[in-house]
């Protein structure tokens, strides 16, 4: 199979990019950098905030964007500094956190490229993911407050998401019904309890869309990867889409290409074949 007239690689990572230790498969680092002098520009495409994503994927120069928070920036790799944002208002954020305040619930705001996290949620999270893979992404993208307020007192300060736990699904629903009386905000549900808001409109498509324009090419002649629901609307936006073979299944209604898992280097193995 040969994909030709492919100038741009959307390239989710975590379960699509990432193996299941959160670290690349081999091979992986000299398959993106030969396909980027291929004249492919590798973008990762990210729900993990800038400070989140592995410094072994920022230290990789031939990359020159990053997209984070779902599509909420795109980030220059090597200055780090935002180029796009489609963040929730100052005034937005401040209005949801009085909100999930009523609830009995965890809630971090993302910004800045960090989740603030107050200290009694930071050493929850903390003692979940001690000694797992996820340990390294949990403390790199985390920064601890004394109170979310103080944050949001600076008018510049716009959150590019809140992630929440809630106590159960029920309690879930009632607390998306309250956000949403605010009005232009979308939800992002995981599992019984998860819960991540954001600015209505906020996702990987568009930000796809943003990227190309900016970098001056068609989305046609784009190939995008993942392997989650949040995939869904990137694959859709992409001229190839491909679903790993560890994909949930909803996305895979939405791929051209089903790749090999996350494990197997199903990236590296579909991005070989892609030529300018």
């Amino acid at each position: 199979m040969e994909l030709n007239n492919i100038k741009l690689a959307a390239i989710d990572l975590d379960g699509t990019l990432l193996a299941d230790n959160k670290r690349l498969c081999d091979g992986a680092e000299q398959t993106i950098r030969e396909a980027a002098k291929r004249g492919i520009h590798i973008v990762p495409i990210t729900g993990r905030p800038y400070h989140g994503v592995p410094s072994f994927i920022r230290s990789i120069s031939e990359i020159e964007y990053l997209i984070t928070s779902n599509g909420a920036q795109i980030i220059e790799n090597k200055s780090g500094e935002s180029i796009y944002s489609y963040a929730i208002s100052n005034e937005k954020s401040k209005k949801i956190i009085e909100v999930l305040k009523e609830f009995p619930c965890l809630f971090e705001p993302f910004c800045d490229g960090v989740g603030y996290t107050e200290k009694h949620i930071y050493d929850f999270y903390l003692s979940r993911f001690k000694e797992t893979p996820l340990e390294e992404y949990f403390t790199s993208s985390r920064k601890i407050c004394s109170g979310y307020d103080a944050i949001f007192e600076d008018a510049s300060k716009c959150a590019d998401e809140f992630f929440v736990t809630c106590q159960s699904r029920e309690e879930r629903e009632k607390l998306m019904k309250q956000v949403e009386k605010i009005g232009n905000v979308q939800f992002c549900t995981h599992r019984d309890r998860f819960l991540e808001i954001s600015e209505k409109g906020t996702d990987k498509g568009n930000a796809l869309s943003v990227i190309c324009e900016h970098i001056g090419i068609d989305l046609s002649q784009t190939i995008a990867f993942g392997d989650g629901e949040n995939d869904i609307l990137l694959l859709d936006a992409a001229g190839t889409g491909v679903a790993m073979g560890n994909a949930e299944p909803p996305l895979l209604n939405h791929a051209d290409i089903i790749a090999k898992t996350n494990n197997e280097n199903g990236v590296c193995e579909i991005l070989k074949k892609c030529s300018v």
